[in-house]
Parts: C-alpha cells; structure tokens; sequence
C-alpha cells in the first residue's frame, strides 16, 4: 500500500471493528514486540488542555536534547500529526513502514480468528512502533478517551501520569458526574508513579487523592491560586508559579489564559524531570517559550483566530479568553458534534459574548450534529444574524464576505479547526 492507501485503509476500521479489552491490546502490542517497552513514557489524560499539556512537556525534553515522542489526537489536517519526533511530524515513509509492520500483525490476528483493532488501538500501535524504530528516550502520551479502560493504558509504570481539568464529556461512556468521569481519568493512576493533577475543582481532586492513596502514588496538585499572571501581549503570556523555590516569569507563546494552568501542569511534570537531571532549569525555560501547538486561540490570518474549545467547560474559558482580548465587532464560525453538549455550549458562549454574525456548519461523520438544529439554538439567545452552511468551505467563506474591520473567531469541534486549517492549506498550495 502507498500513503494515501494506507490512511484509507485507517479510516475505514471504524466500519469493521469495536472496542477491545486492554488484555487485547497489551497481546496485539506483544505480537509486535512490545515496542511500548522500549523507552519512557509520561501518560496524560483529561477533559480539556491535555494536548496543550502534551505539547509543552514534549518541547522542554526536545529541546534539553532528549530524544523524545509525541502521541496525540485528533489531528487536524494530516493523520501523520498524531506521530512527532523531536518536534517534527513524522514522514509519511516513517508513517508507512510502521503502518505495514502493523497491518502484517493485524493479518495474521485476523487469520487466528481474532478481532481486527480498532482505529485508535491500530494508530496507537503505530505510534509504539514509530518511537522504537526511532529510538527515543522517552514519549508524552495523550490518552484518547477516558483513561481507565483507554488502551494507552497498558504502558506499564511511566515516569508520570497527568491528569488536565475534567469536565462533563462523553458521559455516555465515562459516566454522568464529574466524580465518575475524574474515576475513570484516575484510572491510568500506577503504583508508586507520580501524579500531577488539576485540582480547582473539590470533588475532582478528591477522588484522585482517593486513587493515589492505596497505590502510593506520590501526588502534585495544582491550584490556580498558586499562579499568578504578570502580564499578557500578543506575543504570550509571562506567569510566575513556584517551581522548586524559582520565581522567574515563564514566557509561553499562547495568549489564552486557560493556557497558564495548562502550563503549571507541564511545569510540575518538569520539576520532576529537573530533580532526576533529565532536564535543565535554563532548558525548562527555554522549552516554554517556544512550544507549538495548533489551534488553541491560534492566529491564521489578521483578524482571523481557531479555537478547539468543545465542551462547555472549553466554552467558558473560550469566553473568558475573548473577552480579555477585546476584539470587536466579532463574527463566528461554529461547530460542534454530537456527544458535546452543544445545547449548554451554545447558551453559554451566547450569554458571554455578543456576535455581529453567525455562522453554523456541520463535520461530516457519525457524530455530525445539524447546522439547521444549532442555529435554531443559538436564536434563542441572541439577536445576531445567523447563517447556516452545511458546507465547512463555504461557511467559512460566508463568514469573512464583508468582515472588514471585524475579528472572525471559529470555535466548537477541533474537526472544525481541521477543516479551515485544511481550507487554508488548499488555498496556499
């Protein structure tokens, strides 16, 4: 197979194949291996700020000369994305050897009788291979959904495991309270592994406090009292947090302030990373300030910025980050998918901000939610003009005619950032 067929191949798993048993997975990745084995491993997962997280851990490593992985989803324009090396994604060569040692173990499984992975179990598996083949130190694993039962949980004893901010999302699968959902994120919580945590919100902080217990995990909370914001520009934002009794200012290229408790996060992580001499205080430093990471209140255009807020509780912060910014008049592009909550992110980002226009489209899939049904929903809220587009392309079109001298602001679905992102690519190439 070439690249493109292989990347077919990938999307159409979800026709074929369900969720598996970590026993599954932790047999599918010993027929390959254990390519997980290989190198060191910090494992993340979280409602919001997990990839953002990610992003940051992995700069500080790579640029304290680290050889370091990168594992995250969703991509948004290219699959190859979710596999980054020492700061780069990976060639599609890289991605099509990994693929075919892969597909080959996946054939013979399904010879035996077995199961065939499904998308994410087989792109995870990918993922293994890419860092053993690349020979890394060490990889920054995001988790796909949930954390317990999600199958990056078969890394059997990283470094860290780090828990962002939770909040009320998939809650068909992870359960309808935040207790339960922080539960099922605790459940990648290893015996005597550090675990740095989001701890805002009470109840959440408890039940990780709970988890850690009877594992001896040591536990590293953080509080947003605890940082404080010394100034913001577009450039970024400059915040003092303790770490390790250091108070200099830590620069991160991200103008939204939910970026800043994201930040401690990954600060707590390297502070643990400074003590074991894996990394440099001047590295940590250095790492910030340049991470990379798209579509999180990110700049395309003059007065164009992407945002992958996709739950109420991204939603609020997305608010609270476009108020401070001043911006108007603004338009919106908007959308959204099914298992979100759309109703409550809807009031929400009306009651917040007001809107000159409004324009609703729709991502294609199983989880498309109806453009028609959101606008009907952001009318009951506001008085802006709303549009619908079925068409991503054209709604982002409709969105800029005219839009001289206002901010165009386009939020709901990381799927949504994609297609502009792609639209974008289309259009310079």
């Amino acid at each position: 197979m070439e690249y493109q067929e292989a990347v077919a191949y990938i999307y159409e798993i979800p026709k074929f194949s369900s969720k598996h048993s970590l026993d599954y997975t932790r047999d599918f990745l010993h027929r390959l291996g254990d390519p997980q084995k290989q190198f060191e491993t910090i494992h993340v997962a979280g409602s919001n700020g997990k990839g953002s997280v990610c992003a940051m851990i992995h700069s500080v490593l790579f640029t304290s000369g680290v050889r370091v992985g990168l594992f995250t989803s969703p991509h948004l324009v290219h699959l190859t994305e979710r596999f980054v090396v020492n700061g780069e994604k990976v060639e599609e060569e890289t991605f099509l050897r990994a693929f075919h040692k892969v597909k080959n173990v996946v054939d013979d499984m399904v010879k035996e009788g077995a199961s065939h992975p499904t998308f994410f179990e087989f792109i995870f598996a990918v993922g293994m291979v890419i860092f053993r083949e690349a020979k890394v130190d060490m990889a920054v694993i995001e988790t796909g959904l949930g954390g317990r039962l999600d199958a990056t949980n078969v890394l059997r004893k990283p470094f860290a495991t780090v828990i962002t901010s939770i909040s009320l999302e998939h809650t068909e699968y992870l359960g309808d309270t935040l207790q339960k959902i922080a539960s099922e994120k605790a459940g990648i919580l290893k015996q005597g592994v550090p675990v740095i945590f989001d701890a805002k919100i009470r109840e959440v902080a408890d039940v990780i406090f709970a988890a850690a217990r009877p594992l001896k995990a040591p536990t590293y909370p953080v509080y947003p009292g605890d940082i404080e914001i010394v100034s913001r520009g577009q450039d970024g934002i400059s915040f003092v947090f303790d770490l390790d009794g250091h108070k200099k200012p830590v620069k991160i290229p991200f103008v939204a302030d939910y970026q800043v408790e994201n930040a401690a996060l990954a600060m707590e992580v390297c502070e643990l990373l400074i003590k074991r001499g894996t990394i440099s205080l001047e590295s940590f430093y250095k790492g910030m300030s340049k991470v990379q990471w798209q579509g999180r209140m990110q700049k395309i255009d003059e007065n164009i910025y992407l945002d992958g807020a996709h739950n109420p509780d991204g939603m609020k912060q997305f608010v609270a980050c476009v108020s401070q910014m001043k911006e108007k008049p603004r338009r919106l592009l908007f959308s959204m998918v099914k298992e979100k909550d759309a109703t409550l992110s809807i009031s929400i980002l009306s009651r917040g901000l007001a809107f000159s226009k409004i324009v609703v489209t729709e991502i294609e899939g199983a989880r498309k939610l109806s453009a028609s049904w959101m606008a009907e929903e952001f009318k009951k809220h506001t008085h802006a003009e709303v549009i619908v587009e079925p068409s991503p392309v054209k709604a982002f079109d409709a969105v800029k005619k005219g839009a001289e001298g206002e901010t165009i602001f386009c939020t709901g679905s990381l799927y949504l950032i994609g297609e502009i992102l792609k639209i974008k690519e289309d259009y310079h190439d």
